[in-house]
């Protein structure tokens, strides 16, 4: 029974760690799909436009339903950018500076206003690219957890030991943002990741020698 118990509980923690990390590789699939979507129609637009700009009239084609894809879409790009989006902005041939630019954010109206410049469009490009290259080396590692059954239970074993946060959470004494950074941080992964591989060993050993003799060997290394 108590062998029984216990690979109900190893298969569970694994099952659990598995949805986990599953879930996060196909998060990171869909970003990349959704960032790569967005590059490629911001190219188009953004072409259109300056393949017919006129430098005295300074406008080009405005493909208006292109602009209302980006723009709709242009909150959740820019959010998923995080500091890939952001930079410290220098206008050419200006002497102002904007900290903190968001990139997507600010250069799209500049199509409409016919403020846009090459340059505006290049960066947009660029750190889609380099958002792009960052998910895409992320999601080698994820595909390798996916398939990893350490890790999986690693994982099952870490949302485990932090349903008493995330209840303690409920009860309004922690904010679910503190409970979000005890979880991600380096202590709570290197305290979750030793306890399941003791709890592993321990329960495989359990069931290759026997309850009552893992027990016996347990008080007999406490009694010395």
């Amino acid at each position: 029974m108590i062998t029984t118990l216990i690979i109900l509980g190893i298969l569970t923690v694994f099952i659990i760690g598995f949805v986990q990390v599953y879930n996060r590789n196909s998060r990171v699939v869909k970003k990349i799909d959704f960032a790569g979507e967005y590059r490629n129609k911001f190219i188009e637009f953004s072409n259109k436009y300056f393949e017919t700009y006129d430098r005295w009239s300074r406008a080009g084609d405005f493909d208006g339903q292109l602009y209302v894809w980006l723009t709709t879409n242009v909150i959740r790009i820019q959010g998923n950018l995080g500091s890939f989006g952001i930079m410290d902005y220098l206008a050419p041939f200006q002497t102002y500076g904007v900290s903190n630019y968001q990139i997507i954010i600010n250069t799209l109206p500049k199509f409409r206003e016919g403020q846009v410049q090459n340059f505006d469009a290049g960066l947009v490009d660029d750190c889609l690219l380099r958002y792009i290259g960052y998910l895409e080396d992320y999601n080698k590692e994820t595909e390798k957890d996916v398939k990893n059954p350490i890790v999986c239970f690693r994982e099952g074993f870490k949302v485990i030991i932090s349903i008493p946060l995330f209840i303690i959470s409920s009860f309004g004494i922690f904010s679910r943002r503190t409970v979000d950074n005890i979880t991600d941080s380096f202590i709570f992964k290197i305290f979750a990741g030793f306890t399941a591989l003791v709890t592993l060993v321990s329960g495989l050993v359990t069931i290759v020698v026997g309850y009552d003799q893992t027990v016996k060997f347990i008080f007999g290394l406490i009694n010395r």
